[in-house]
């Protein structure tokens, strides 16, 4: 998304991870394949300005809040859901949806420039493995809902 005011150029980029068993996975599609890759691991590391990022993390620029907004669903319809007797849809990770909001002087030199982030986080709830009988997978994902907190520190 770019501005329209004349002295500032304001560009937006999308990105989406999920932390599912302790691994951190895309879930925007690749570029070249158009895919999601249920196996990745990305790893976090530090960005150039001192600040935390996740390596190799898809980074869509959106021109438009329709485009951002199309992230976010085509995000949600990747993400790692499983039923359980309590819900038929659970969420079995913890979601990252953010908006990197990148502003930059027209008038002044290039140096000018405003990095910001925006992040909408969608923790998977626990849940008491008695109630929703839970067993095999469902039970070994309940596990690691917790201790994948550690993650978003």
């Amino acid at each position: 998304m770019t501005s329209n005011k004349f002295d500032q150029a304001i560009t937006i980029r999308a990105s989406y991870a999920e932390i599912y068993n302790e691994k951190i996975r895309d879930l925007l599609p690749d570029e070249k394949t158009g895919a999601v890759s249920p196996d990745q691991n990305l790893q976090i590391t530090d960005d150039q300005r001192g600040g935390v990022a996740i390596k190799g993390l898809t980074q869509q620029v959106c021109d438009t809040e329709e485009e951002a907004l199309n992230c976010l669903f085509e995000g949600q319809m990747n993400q790692t859901i499983r039923e359980h007797n309590l819900n038929a849809a659970s969420s079995r990770a913890h979601t990252i949806f953010t908006l990197h909001i990148e502003s930059r002087s027209r008038v002044e030199s290039a140096d000018k420039v405003v990095f910001s982030k925006l992040h909408l986080v969608d923790l998977a709830g626990s849940e008491m493995t008695k109630k929703t009988g839970s067993t095999g997978i469902v039970l070994e994902e309940s596990c690691f809902i917790n201790k994948s907190l550690s993650f978003l520190e």
